[in-house]
This record gives structure tokens, C-alpha cells and sequence, in this order.
């Protein structure tokens, strides 16, 4: 065996044996839990319980896994939602790596030495995660006042040895346990492990940003920060430094709290039903905001991207949802699925029509639509239809726009919102055809 054969296998060895304990007590905590959850019914403190013990795992094995993790919460399509509720407590609690890894870097990098490049180069972070922290500068060459984002050091080599290894289990597990390809275990493994690729090449994340501005050129109220092209690359991304205010701080700001709200609900509608370029990990930690109504999107570097078909059937789907028509919303579900098991279409189609003529009882100004998706998911799950992935990733879009909407300005609809836009998008598509 080659030295770097002999080295591969013991970094493997040392990963697996991490991972394997790591599991077992996941596997203690899930009894636990799920002990302690018996009175919510079997099913629920099942999903709560394995969700606490997976959180807890990707915690603890970092980096791949803390991702996989956060990705897995959006995946309400295939996952119950208390376990997608318990995976979405994942934070990227991380301590910052050494500023000699920093420096090493950016000097790495650009082949020259960091002063050259940047002034007044804060050792501090302001902000550490799983695959990057951020430091704040000032860009030598213009003067300005920079956030300099920064790849972890061993990051690329971590996330590539742990693909390796989920994959395998991922086919072993489908082999042992046969109803687990039912889920496509080891395919949602590889899109997830595809989708931390995507994030930690940061130059992926600078290509979203420019396409973000372009698509949103002509709306004043919607931003993303000015990056500095001779400063940036897949490890190094050198953007303005945004002031904005946190949603915590808005209602005591000068900021209008109603055209911010406003503002936030038409570049969700424009990005799903107009673009197809979809901000795939929005939270109110990568939104800052200035007077006026002014909204800064931070963090591009999980975007979701649907096809002209994708963007039409979500607007047909939603459309029919808000105009009560149960008939075509299980239909068009049940025609798009990648996958159906359903052995009894019209019992389906009952479930799903009752579920939306029920939301329509209660009035469309008085649910949260984002609420009624899940439900919508439940009942496709429980009738072993799988709805198309980029639903969630609409879904978490919409919820974004509609939990501002409801801490902030919650006499205005997201129903009404969205509406035009379906519209629009629809009216386009007819045009084309």
C-alpha cells in the first residue's frame, strides 16, 4: 500500500470509527426521547425523537453533517415534519479556526502577502460557521469598508471524505433495510452532499450574487452585497460590509416596517413565480435592512433553481389551492410526483379535497398558508405520493415572506401578495405556448 493509500485509509478508519460512536449515542438519545415523548402518540414522538438524536449527531460530527442537517430540515416532501422541526434547530455553532489559517489562505489564494490586499484587517471574526467566517476589513484598493468570508482550512478534504462515507452507508442501508428505497436514501444523500459541494466552492455563491442583481435591477427596494471581483475566489469572497438592522431591531429603527414587509413578499414572489432563482436558505439571519424599506440578502450560496415547467405547475398548484379547487391540486400532485405508491386515487383525491375546502371555510385571510403546505405534505406522504423537491424549497421561500408578514404587518396577505404573481406567470406561459 502507497503512503497516501496507507494515509486514506486511516483518516477513513479514524472518520468511520468517529461517526460509529457518534451513532450509538444518537441511538441512546432516541430510546430516551422517545420515552419521553410517548404521550404525544407513537408516530409523533417517533419523528421528535429520531429528530433530536439527528440533530444532536450532526452537531457533534460537524461541518458535512451540521449542512446535511440544515438541508434535510427543507425536505418536508420527504420527512415528517417534527422531525424536520427538531433538524431545523441546527445552528452553525462553531468556534472560529486561527488567524494564521486566515492569513494562510487569503495568501495562498492570491499569492501575495494579506496587507497588500487588505487594511485594518480585524483577527477577530464577526461571524463563524461550519464552512466559513467572516472578518471584517478594508479593501487596500478602493478604501472600502469590506466583510471578507473565509474558508475553513481543511473543510474541502472533511466534506469529501464524509460523502464517501455517507454514500456507502447509504447503499448498505438500502440493501439491509429494502423499504428505505422507497425514500431514495442514498440519492437524497447525494443531493445533499451535492448541495454542501455547491456552498463550499464560495466562487459558486459569488456567480448567485451577480445573477441575483441582474434579476433584481429594476426593484430598488431589493439588494445584495457588492462583491469585489480581484478579491474573490472559491476560498476567498470579499463583498461591502452591510449596516443594515436585524428584523429584531426593525420597529426601532427609522426603517417603514409596513414597505419593508411589502417589499420582502414581492422578491419571494418574483424569485419563484418569475425567475425560477430561488434564495434556498432564507432566515432572518441572512436578511439586514435600511431606511426606507431597503432589503439586503446575505448568504447566497444555497440557491434552488426550478425550470419554466417547475415555476408553471407550482403556480397552477397554488392557484387552484387558493381558489378552492381541491380536484386540481390533487391531481396535479399526484401527475408530477417522481414517485407514487398510492393504491387508492379517489380516496386520496377525497382527503385532499376536503383539506382544501376546509382552508377555504376558515377564509384565506385567516391561515398561514405555509402551515397548510405541510399539511398538504402529510397527506401525500400518507397516500405514498412524493412531491417534487423544489415544493419544499417554495415552501421555505413562502415561509420567510409570511413570518415577516405576521410579526410585522399582519393586516397584510401573502394570499394577496402572491396572487398577481401566479397570475403573471401563468398569463406569460399561455402567451408562449
Amino acid at each position: 500500500m502507497s503512503p497516501g493509500a496507507r494515509s486514506s485509509f486511516w483518516r477513513i478508519t479514524r472518520r468511520s470509527t468517529h461517526m460509529a460512536r457518534a451513532s450509538l449515542v444518537a441511538a441512546w438519545l432516541f430510546v430516551r426521547e422517545r420515552s419521553r415523548e410517548r404521550s404525544r402518540g407513537a408516530e409523533q414522538a417517533t419523528s421528535r425523537a429520531l429528530g433530536r438524536a439527528l440533530a444532536w449527531l450532526c452537531a457533534d460530527l460537524g461541518a458535512t453533517f451540521i449542512k446535511v442537517g440544515q438541508i434535510a430540515s427543507t425536505r418536508g416532501d420527504l420527512l415528517p415534519r417534527a422531525l424536520v422541526a427538531e433538524l431545523a434547530t441546527l445552528q452553525d455553532r462553531v468556534p472560529a479556526f486561527d488567524f494564521a489559517d486566515v492569513r494562510r489562505t487569503i495568501e495562498l489564494e492570491f499569492g501575495r502577502p494579506l496587507e497588500e490586499i487588505y487594511d485594518g484587517f480585524e483577527r477577530e471574526p464577526v461571524a463563524a460557521a461550519s464552512v466559513a467566517q467572516v472578518h471584517r476589513a478594508v479593501l487596500r484598493s478602493s478604501g472600502a469598508t469590506v466583510a471578507v468570508k473565509v474558508r475553513r482550512p481543511d473543510i474541502v478534504e472533511k466534506v469529501a471524505l464524509d460523502r464517501s462515507i455517507l454514500l456507502a452507508v447509504g447503499r448498505f442501508a438500502e440493501k439491509i433495510v429494502p423499504s428505505l428505497r422507497l425514500i431514495a436514501l442514498e440519492e437524497a444523500l447525494r443531493a445533499f452532499c451535492n448541495a454542501v459541494a455547491e456552498q463550499i466552492a464560495l466562487g459558486n455563491e459569488a456567480r448567485n450574487n451577480v445573477r441575483f442583481r441582474e434579476n433584481f435591477a429594476d426593484d430598488p427596494d431589493i439588494d445584495f452585497p457588492l462583491l469585489y471581483p480581484e478579491a474573490c475566489t472559491d476560498a476567498v469572497l470579499t463583498m461591502e460590509f452591510v449596516h443594515g438592522v436585524h428584523e429584531a431591531e426593525l420597529e426601532a429603527s427609522d426603517c417603514d416596517v409596513r414597505g419593508i414587509v411589502t417589499a420582502g413578499m414581492r422578491c419571494v414572489c418574483r424569485m419563484i413565480f418569475l425567475h425560477g432563482f430561488v434564495h434556498a436558505d432564507l432566515h432572518p439571519g441572512n436578511m439586514r435592512f435600511t431606511a426606507p424599506s431597503h432589503v439586503m440578502l446575505l448568504d447566497l450560496g444555497l440557491i434552488g433553481e426550478l425550470t419554466d415547467e417547475d415555476r408553471i405547475t407550482t403556480a397552477r398548484t397554488l392557484l387552484a389551492f387558493a381558489t378552492g379547487d381541491g380536484p386540481t391540486v390533487a391531481r396535479l400532485f399526484f401527475d408530477n410526483a417522481p414517485h407514487t405508491g398510492t393504491k387508492d386515487y379517489a380516496a386520496y383525491e377525497r382527503e385532499m379535497c376536503a383539506f382544501v375546502a376546509s382552508v377555504q371555510n376558515r377564509g384565506m385571510g385567516n391561515v398561514e398558508i405555509t402551515a397548510e403546505i405541510g399539511r398538504m405534505f402529510d397527506i401525500l406522504r400518507r397516500h405514498k405520493i412524493q412531491a417534487r423537491a423544489h415544493m419544499t424549497m417554495v415552501n421555505i421561500a413562502l415561509m420567510t415572506a409570511e413570518g415577516l408578514g405576521k410579526r410585522l404587518a399582519p393586516d397584510l396577505s401573502l394570499t394577496d401578495a402572491t396572487l398577481p404573481y401566479l397570475r403573471e406567470a401563468l398569463a406569460l406561459a399561455a402567451a408562449r405556448s
